[in-house]
Formats: structure tokens, C-alpha cells, sequence
């Protein structure tokens, strides 16, 4: 099955860059979790990266999409992680 994707999407990447840190599958329900509920997307996750893909609407452009994933990683909940592209502790 295929999926059609609107025009507007970005797609976010994470990392694990501390081998202590939960695997990522764990980390991707409480990513989402800390994520507004109403965002459409959908998530590729192996044991240290986490890729969403989420649709941008009325209610986010991209770079609020990306802020606010990157305030989520931010969570204890969540230490060990970052955004992909960015260094550690960044």
C-alpha cells in the first residue's frame, strides 16, 4: 500500500548517542506522548534512530514542528537522545 502525502511534511530524525539510554522503540511512545496529539504523522524507528514524518498544516509550520521535537528530547524521559544533525548535548 501506498501512502500519499500532502505537499507540506518534514521529516524529523533522532539519535541515541548514550548506549544506556532506552532503545527506540520506548523512546518513540514517549516522544509522541510529549508531542500535540493532533499532529498527522507516521514514525520509521529502529534501536537508535527514530525517523517521523508529520504533515504540516494550520496548526505548525516547519520549524515549529522541528522545535517542538527538539524541546520534547529535552524530557528526562528522553536523555540520550538528540535531533539527528545536531551534536551531543545540543
Amino acid at each position: 500500500m501506498t501512502v500519499e502525502w500532502p505537499a507540506g511534511y518534514v521529516d524529523v530524525e533522532a539519535v541515541r548517542d548514550d548506549g544506556r539510554a532506552p532503545a527506540g522503540a520506548t523512546t518513540l511512545v514517549r516522544l509522541l506522548a510529549l508531542l500535540p496529539g493532533h499532529w498527522p504523522c507516521t514514525e520509521a524507528v529502529g534501536p537508535d534512530w527514530i525517523r517521523l514524518r508529520i504533515v504540516l498544516g494550520p496548526y505548525a509550520g516547519e520549524s515549529a514542528v522541528r522545535e517542538a521535537v527538539r524541546t520534547a528530547l529535552t524530557d528526562p524521559a528522553l536523555r540520550g537522545w538528540r535531533l539527528a544533525g545536531t551534536a551531543p548535548g545540543g
